[in-house]
């Protein structure tokens, strides 16, 4: 099996749990009660993030029947590239942000700027520069999702 079959077929894999975690959103979102005051409702947030779940799914699964269409080969320096502990870390990081926002009730905009930073740095290249431009990424990205929540859907977070 070529590196770009493994990796199609791993793509594929990926977007189909992918749209299966979507469907499930769904599913739990038509068991909501409907709006009384609120002018989207608590449904509103697990349908945009299964909506967006499904639209990544099948732009994964596009990318992969294009990658086996056209036959593409991995470059070189990609193919023993994989590292596992760069996994671990970020599944690290994903239960230790639950557990600081869950437990310890960390604000939402420390937590995520912080969960960003160490995902960011344990994938990527650790610098000064990417140090920043992670730490600007998170603040950016936590207080978008922390006003988009407050005041369009009217969900008050950390």
């Amino acid at each position: 099996m070529t590196e770009a079959t493994r990796r199609s077929i791993a793509d594929l894999v990926l977007s189909l749990l992918v749209a299966g975690g979507a469907v499930i959103l769904f599913i739990g979102a038509a068991d909501l009660p409907p709006p009384r005051f609120e002018p989207l409702g608590s449904a509103a947030l697990p349908r945009i993030l299964g909506a967006l779940l499904l639209l990544f799914a099948a732009i994964l699964a596009l990318r992969a029947g294009l990658r086996l269409h056209r036959g593409w080969v991995a470059p070189k320096a990609e193919v023993n590239g994989a590292d596992p502990r760069k996994g671990f870390a970020v599944l690290l990081a994903l239960i230790l942000y639950v557990l600081a926002l869950d437990v310890l009730r960390v604000p939402f905009v420390a937590a995520t700027t912080v969960f960003v930073v160490v995902v960011g740095l344990s994938i990527g290249a650790r610098n000064w520069r990417n140090l920043l431009v992670f730490a600007g990424l998170g603040l950016v990205l936590s207080l978008a999702i922390s006003t988009i929540l407050s005041r369009f859907l009217f969900i008050t977070i950390g």
